[in-house]
């Protein structure tokens, strides 16, 4: 008796290639659910198969040449004609005359068809399956990715990609990419993120506990905030004009290498005026041990540092 597209299917769903291919399946689905980028499907094509990232240049999305990208975007309406679909079509009983009617066939086979397949993309995978991808791939591309990173290094192009890739996946695989995060602030703002913005009074939390400004207090404080159930970022860091003038030692060094350029530190004196007009215009978090009693009110949450601890007010 020769063998249905359904019956192949259920032998290859027993398989570990098959049930990775509807594993991946539902990854891409949850990836773009907040609508498709470029880079997006880029990355979506990655997961596929590494060698069509290239294709994500393409413009032109319908049709038989570029229908994988099609399909990522829009898996219920279309399929690629490529010769796996025209092998599958060939069993199924389905016209290959022209795309067209290519896909008025496999639309009604995916309506026939629905307790098996949510969608295109189900079909595809499973039969054009080959390994490329596998879970462990996606979750060390991201734990890669933040490896190296602490506060300072972490920009929006590296948030704002583990985000869209992380969002995609299954609890559990939250779970150990998040543990796998070295950083505490990094890998609260990546996994818990408060979509506020973080400014610190860098030269009064700097001084907490010492006559003597200590960067390592700002290290610190970012490590603390990291742990708290939300975690604002990006972040500012507002210091004195004058600050570096105060640090001794290896303390200086650190300032000019890690701080003193940081697009996101920030030199005004008096450092209150530059912190409030910020907040004033954001929603914000403000570490410091200020109360800003010679400003006007402002709708902030604000944190405090005793050098062990950090809370909010």
């Amino acid at each position: 008796m020769k063998k249905t597209i359904i019956d192949i299917y259920k032998e290859k769903i027993f398989l570990e290639d098959g049930e990775d291919a509807l594993h991946l399946a539902g990854v891409i689905r949850r990836y773009g659910k907040e609508g498709w980028t470029k880079n997006k499907i880029s990355e979506a094509l990655g997961m596929i198969n590494p060698k069509l990232r290239s294709l994500s240049e393409v413009n032109d999305i319908s049709g038989r040449t570029n229908g994988i990208i099609a399909m990522i975007k829009d898996p219920k309406n279309y399929l690629p004609m490529d010769e796996i679909t025209i092998k599958l079509a060939e069993i199924e009983g389905i016209s290959t005359k022209d795309y067209a009617t290519f896909m008025a066939g496999w639309k009604k086979f995916l309506k026939d068809n629905s307790a098996y397949f949510d969608d295109f993309l189900d079909l595809y995978l499973v039969f054009a399956f080959k390994g490329n991808y596998n879970d462990n791939g996606i979750i060390e591309d991201l734990v890669k990715m933040t490896q190296n990173v602490d506060f300072l290094s972490l920009d929006m192009a590296t948030f704002n990609t583990f985000r869209e890739i992380y969002n995609s996946l299954l609890p559990s695989d939250k779970k150990f990419v998040a543990d796998s995060i070295r950083d505490p602030y990094v890998r609260g703002a990546l996994t818990k993120n408060a979509k506020a913005l973080l400014i610190v009074d860098g030269s009064n939390i700097a001084m907490v506990g010492s006559p003597y400004p200590d960067l390592n207090n700002i290290f610190l404080s970012f490590r603390l905030i990291g742990k708290m159930h939300e975690t604002p970022w990006p972040f500012k860091i507002i210091f004195d004009e004058n600050f570096e003038y105060n640090l001794r030692g290896t303390q200086r060094r650190i300032f000019e290498e890690r701080f003193q350029k940081h697009p996101d530190v920030k030199f005004h004196s008096p450092a209150d005026e530059l912190i409030i007009e910020i907040a004033k215009s954001t929603n914000s978090w403000i570490l410091s041990n200020d109360r800003y009693h010679d400003y006007p009110k402002i709708n902030a949450i604000f944190l405090r540092f005793d050098g062990k601890k950090v809370w909010k007010d």
